[in-house]
């Protein structure tokens, strides 16, 4: 794994991510990952590195996540105390409701709320997108509870010199933002225009935003990816690049 952050002109490597994007261990709380390339990814490793700090950490989502047996599956008030039980031996849970075999879906809002009382950190997954590099969110997208203190934007570096009809996840809505036919190409203006738009990965973001771009999995794409940030922090966002593999 590796983890890059811009600083003063240059690309810097980071040891975690909680360094990377400069997260407050006191107010940062609840955490919220919208977007597409690498939400899953990412949610897991800031899990990882909370519960290595002893902090109990829930991972949970305002839509639907896939399912796997790792997943404590409740439904109602009664379930609240089990909760609070394994969190005292294990600092890192995955939580939802069944919807199917193969996906959870989001808490009743009441249940949330609870849920959220007994975490140091609550990891949200905010959207869905299809195992995708990049995504435009539609119109009840994304969800984010008020209570969330850091919104993660994020994308896949590569999505980058592919056609929008070939990569993306609603694709005609990524069309539409950007101003392209769905047979053009992404460049990497067209990440930071992503990042910074109303109707892109900041929608309903109304508290700490960063963005993290995943696939960076080659140095000789670090140049570029200085153009990026360097662009991005002209709009006042911090950028981070990743490679999970």
């Amino acid at each position: 794994m590796k983890i890059y952050s811009y600083k003063k002109g240059s690309i810097s490597y980071e040891k975690n991510l909680i360094q990377a994007l400069d997260i407050d261990l006191e107010k940062d709380k609840i955490i919220t990952l919208v977007g597409a390339g690498g939400k899953t990814s990412t949610i897991f490793e800031l899990g990882k590195e909370f519960s290595n700090l002893n902090k109990k950490t829930i991972i949970t989502t305002t839509t639907h996540m896939g399912f796997d047996k790792d997943f404590i599956l409740i439904e109602k008030d009664s379930d609240i105390k089990r909760i609070k039980n394994i969190l005292k031996k294990i600092f890192l849970i995955k939580v939802g409701k069944k919807e199917s075999e193969y996906k959870v879906k989001s808490l009743d809002f009441d249940l949330l709320k609870k849920i959220i009382l007994l975490g140091d950190f609550i990891l949200i997954e905010g959207d869905g997108s299809k195992n995708l590099p990049l995504k435009a969110p539609k119109d009840n997208e994304p969800v984010i509870i008020k209570e969330t203190n850091l919104v993660i934007g994020i994308m896949g570096f590569d999505s980058i010199n592919k056609k929008i009809k070939d990569i993306c996840h609603r694709p005609e809505l990524v069309s539409k933002l950007l101003r392209k036919d769905l047979d053009e190409i992404i460049d990497y203006k067209d990440l930071v225009e992503i990042s910074q738009h109303e109707n892109g990965l900041k929608k309903n973001v109304n508290c700490k935003y960063k963005v993290i771009i995943n696939k960076v999995d080659k140095e000789e794409n670090l140049e570029l990816c200085k153009n990026i940030a360097n662009l991005c922090e002209k709009s006042n966002i911090d950028v981070v690049f990743t490679s999970y593999r």
